[in-house]
């Protein structure tokens, strides 16, 4: 089946029609902008730390601007709109978008549980956390649309667990992995949803006005007048083309495409109708705990700074000084390319927000282990994960505060894992990187091999394996075997297994969505040489002690 882009709603291109753009051209050309409304409602901290986890929940990082509407951001009273009318039409009401926006593993959360201190009272999202919203407007012609985009915490906020490892939707960790996430099924309801209400205008901007009874006059009539007449007409074409929003598959909740979705934004995907089959590089959302020990990034390592510096070397901890930050930060503001629907000059306009962010994501550390772990077992796994482990995912030392990442080996491997992410990022994208603005702070590679990462917060990051194909540690290490198929999202934690559970009589907060390894890029095979040679008793010692990283 032939897929089209998903021009999410192609608003606003269109010349003198709205711009909220710095430059001549800006205006001629038809650009609207807008700011993060809860950084404008903000007055920015003198403690660097605070800013940046400011910027990593709530900044928009210039992603929130008619450009990026051509594929990503969304104008947000409409979308919103469509979703409940067609999902939930008796109940036209901020609570059902809030249950709708919860089956795709969005968070409302009352508590930020780390929080940096010093840094006041979390602010309260002004929708879902990690959906960044802000109001565009132009006064020739009179043009207001509030646009809506994904932020950093969207992926990398997770519920918090109890001592029984239930989740705690309501309080969230920033910085490690959302589990539930399911951009596919959001993309798609929103889709779905958009077609089967655009036909009737005046029950959709009703509905709109239901949610939003504060919305303006002015707002009403640019959705009206510029959004609906070019959202149609989009619509149209899409369903014409073979009723599909994008041209690859997202995966499941939990897992992005992102080198797929980088790919759409170069261009690389029109017309070619076996990108949605072929285009399958599933990773599974990373814990940022100690990420800054890296010295190139992605999960096959395709980025690292354009410093000239080995990108595969041993970095300690002492290395870590601000210009290697910054080097991070350069190539992280490039991720707005393919989450933020960004062009790549926009990416590098981005960067000083970006390494604000990082002021942040440099102190992130796990929710501590909320089970009991066998100490007597932990200490002799220690042992095991520095014989076995520690070659590939770095060298711990124990602190006060338990086990700390010392040294971390920055290399390149080869374990028998599902190849298909390794080989999306193919020499064509990453000359298309290298071509781009961004070459001053990324030297892409298609390395063909995987980047074992630090292991740090590896308990709050089920499911396992690149592409979250492993439900637990426990079947990881081989204590039982890895499921074929599995479900994730809204799930709670099997804290003596370590990984995803439902136990009966649960309800997950979100939908979730069923793993099949036999699907190409979801293959659960591999890294299995370094458990080879242990007892069960031994992988168990290890289990116990990763509880504690």
């Amino acid at each position: 089946m032939k897929r089209a882009l998903f021009v999410s709603m192609g608003v606003l291109a269109l010349a003198g029609c709205a711009s909220g753009g710095s430059s001549a051209w800006d205006f001629l050309r038809g650009h609207i902008s807008a700011r993060s409304a809860v950084l404008e409602n903000w007055q920015p901290s003198d403690d660097a730390v605070a800013r940046g986890a400011m910027q990593f929940a709530f900044g928009d990082f210039g992603g929130l601007n008619s450009d990026a509407m051509n594929t990503v951001a969304l104008p947000w009273k409409l979308t919103s709109a469509a979703l409940v009318l067609h999902q939930s039409p008796d109940d036209l009401s901020q609570a059902a978008l809030r249950r709708i926006m919860q089956g795709y593993g969005f968070q409302y959360p009352e508590t930020i549980a780390n929080w940096p201190e010093g840094a006041g009272a979390a602010p309260r999202p002004e929708a879902a956390m990690g959906l960044v919203l802000g109001t565009g407007t132009r006064s020739i012609p009179q043009i207001e649309l509030q646009i809506a985009s994904t932020g950093c915490a969207a992926c990398h906020a997770a519920p918090t667990y109890d001592a029984q490892g239930r989740p705690e939707p309501n309080r969230v960790w920033l910085g490690a992995p959302n589990p539930s996430l399911d951009l596919e099924r959001y993309t798609q309801d929103i889709y779905r949803a958009l077609v089967a209400t655009s036909g009737d205008v005046d029950r959709l901007l009703a509905a709109a006005r239901a949610l939003y009874p504060g919305m303006t006059a002015r707002e009403e009539k640019t959705l009206r007048d510029f959004v609906m007449p070019r959202m149609t007409d989009r619509l149209q074409y899409l369903v014409r083309a073979g009723n599909g929003p994008l041209p690859f598959h997202s995966g499941h909740a939990g897992v992005t495409n992102g080198v797929a979705a980088l790919k759409m934004q170069h261009g690389m995907l029109a017309g070619d109708e076996g990108a949605f089959e072929r285009e399958r590089g599933f990773t599974s959302v990373p814990h940022l705990a100690d990420r800054t020990f890296r010295t190139m990034l992605l999960w096959d390592g395709a980025y690292a700074p354009n410093d000239g510096r080995e990108r595969r070397r041993m970095m300690p901890a002492d290395a870590i000084d601000p210009a290697h930050i910054n080097a991070l930060a350069g190539i992280t503001a490039y991720f707005t390319v393919p989450t933020m629907g960004m062009s790549d000059e926009a990416a590098v306009r981005a960067v000083p927000q970006v390494r604000e962010a990082f002021a942040f994501v440099g102190t992130v550390r796990p929710q501590p282990f909320p089970g009991t772990i066998d100490m007597a077992r932990a200490r002799r796994g220690e042992r095991l994960f520095a014989e076995a482990c520690s070659s590939c995912h770095g060298s711990y030392e124990d602190s006060g505060q338990g086990p700390r990442l010392v040294r971390f080996p920055n290399t390149l491997r080869s374990v028998g894992t599902d190849p298909v992410r390794a080989e999306t990022m193919d020499e064509a994208l990453a000359d298309k990187v290298n071509a781009s603005p961004i070459r001053r702070h990324i030297r892409a590679e298609s390395t063909g091999q995987y980047a074992p990462p630090p292991l740090t917060g590896i308990w709050q990051s089920a499911p396992y394996l690149h592409n979250g194909s492993v439900p637990s540690l426990a079947a990881l290490l081989g204590l039982e075997e890895r499921p074929v198929t599995f479900r994730v999202g809204g799930h709670a934690m099997d804290l003596d297994k370590v990984g995803v559970a439902y136990p009966e009589g649960y309800v997950p907060y979100s939908h979730p969505s069923e793993v099949d390894t036999r699907q190409r890029g979801m293959g659960n095979g591999g890294h299995t040489r370094m458990f080879g040679g242990l007892s069960d008793s031994e992988k168990r010692d290890l289990l116990e002690y990763l509880k504690r990283l």
